[in-house]
């Protein structure tokens, strides 16, 4: 029986790969790939969107386009992707390669033409079709670990090039640069009761289930009695050979005595499903514990492209005189799978049922909701929230206390405070604060006359507060009057503690100079190979702004010969 599951199971996943080239595109480097983050992975908020590429624990691999085509887009940010380019291929696929070092000298120097047109850093671009065409396994750039990256890796991924959904990378045939023998492995298994009335093992709450691997190599779960409905939940990372981290997984599908009820697989999905990740696992398990079950049934709002099979939203029906097996099969894309059989008994056992908490305010989750007190009123759209539930919300002290965190918001609401009573000049400075792990946290604040407004996803506590200092610049790698004779650059630090960087400026002799802004070190550099200085001595100031408008000026002069 398992091999005929896990071979079914393959079949499908063949029959979708026909849909995309195999042997059109090469790989990104030319070094062995090993995978440091999977398509669809869960991560904070979203599901990866590409494959993520070891490079050897350093910066500056050769980066290739992995097919013909033409350079579409090309952007750099502080955050996100860092450095970024995009390749349109004549198929109707586009290629992505970010959290790149630097470009090939031909992209680069487009790159710093726009930048010094544009006076700054980030920028993005749209080149014309002929502007940038490549060829299969031209150099575009170097690897690196810019924006929001973690270490240096590359960042890889496909996309329908009109539609702009995110495609796996192992469908176009990469999966067979990449050794695989290695099953995923499942490390916990949770029974959900569903309902004000049902119960798993005396228990109302999620609860979890021994497992025991048997002599075949799947797995047994222990007692399931049970009554009312219930579903279950998994917490499970994969693997390859000659990899030691812990990826996503690629499938999962469940049956119910012998029929598929419940599926999911990572072939594609859209940037706007991504959101749905936190109605996709067990949110209130990770914001407590930090723990990503991912959960085999679903509420009214899901990620749609990579379900494969529903059936009463995966939830299970447990009445009298019957008895259950339910199996869940948890497969890679190399068709490598572990299984978990879970018999399920009926019995009516005696359990402790919490009395939900109630508050005034009955949030209905498909319905626009409001609320107002004293000066400050918070809208939330329909559909932020997945299930109805009863929302903390209280004004005390002009701050805002609205609920915590153990519920996800999908959607931004929009939170107000009248200032009216505020004198216009102490306004200035101000913004509305939230708390976050104990510290206090800029949010964007739009001001229209007396009203301050934030668009957000957070819950807990908000509030008004001041930024009246301005952003931090140090450690310049000269000093002032230095001969910078031999040094290639100049590089200096900005920090801002509460409101945070909004623009710098720099410039050489009176000459605006490109300074590229490394958020993780908040490191700036300039390359004095752009040939902006001028023989003997040169002036250098930079100015830096925050979010309230504090600024400070950092002038100092050096000499240097062309």
């Amino acid at each position: 029986m398992r091999f005929l599951v896990a071979t079914l199971l393959f079949i499908n996943s063949v029959l979708a790969q026909d849909k995309y080239p195999k042997d059109y595109f090469r790989s990104p480097m030319d070094i062995p790939l090993s995978i440091a983050g999977s398509f669809g992975e869960l991560r904070p908020n979203h599901f990866h969107s590409g494959l993520d590429f070891r490079t050897e624990k350093r910066e500056g691999i050769p980066v290739y386009a992995s097919a013909d085509g033409f350079v579409s887009r090309i952007k750099i940010g502080t955050g996100g992707y860092g450095k970024s380019i995009y390749i349109d291929h004549p198929n109707g696929f586009t290629t992505v390669y970010a959290h790149l070092q630097i470009y090939s000298p031909l992209i680069q120097k487009k790159v710093n033409k726009e930048q010094y047109t544009k006076q700054s850093f980030e920028i993005e671009m749209f080149p014309k079709p002929d502007e940038i065409p490549v060829k299969k396994g031209d150099l575009i750039a170097y690897s690196g670990n810019t924006g929001s990256s973690g270490g240096p890796h590359l960042h890889f991924e496909f996309r329908d090039t009109k539609t702009e959904k995110i495609i796996n990378p192992l469908f176009f045939g990469f999966d067979s640069k990449i050794k695989d023998t290695k099953a995923p492995q499942i490390t916990g298994l949770l029974a959900y009761p569903i309902g004000d009335s049902s119960q798993v093992n005396n228990s109302a709450k999620p609860i979890f289930i021994n497992l025991s691997l048997q002599s075949d190599g799947t797995y047994l779960a222990g007692q399931v009695v049970a009554s009312g409905k219930l579903a279950f939940g998994i917490n499970a990372y994969d693997t390859s050979d000659f990899n030691y981290g812990k990826n996503g997984v690629f499938q999962v599908t469940t049956f119910l005595n012998g029929l598929p009820y419940f599926g999911y697989e990572f072939e594609t999905f859209s940037f706007e499903e991504t959101k749905y990740i936190n109605t996709f696992i067990d949110y209130p398990r990770y914001q407590s514990q930090k723990q990503r079950y991912q959960k085999l049934f679903v509420g009214s709002q899901y990620p749609n492209s990579i379900m494969k099979e529903i059936k009463n939203d995966g939830i299970i029906s447990v009445f009298s005189n019957f008895s259950l097996n339910y199996r869940i099969v948890v497969q890679d894309f190399n068709g490598n799978s572990s299984i978990v059989n879970i018999p399920i008994s009926y019995a009516k056992l005696p359990a402790v049922y919490e009395v939900e908490k109630k508050t005034p305010y009955l949030l209905k989750a498909r319905n626009d909701n409001s609320y107002a007190k004293d000066a400050i009123s918070v809208f939330i759209p329909a559909n932020t929230f997945d299930e109805d539930f009863f929302l903390n919300f209280d004004v005390k002290n002009n701050e805002l206390f609205l609920h915590d965190d153990s519920v996800a918001a999908l959607e931004n609401m929009t939170i107000t405070f009248d200032v009216t009573d505020i004198p216009t000049k102490e306004r200035e400075k101000m913004f509305i604060a939230n708390l976050d792990d104990g510290k206090a946290v800029y949010r964007s604040t739009y001001k229209k006359d007396s009203l301050f407004s934030i668009r957000t996803k957070n819950l807990g506590k908000f509030f008004l507060m001041k930024d009246l200092v301005a952003p931090k610049v140090y450690n310049a790698n000269f000093k002032e009057g230095d001969d910078l004779e031999d040094q290639k650059t100049l590089k200096i630090s900005i920090f801002d503690d509460l409101s945070g960087i909004k623009e710098y400026n720099a410039y050489l002799n009176g000459k605006w100079i490109l300074m590229e802004y490394e958020s993780k070190s908040h490191r700036l550099t300039h390359n004095l190979s752009d040939n902006i200085f001028e023989n003997g001595r040169n002036d250098f100031k930079i100015i830096v702004k925050d979010n309230l408008g504090n600024s400070t000026t950092f002038e100092s002069y050096f000499f240097k010969t062309k």
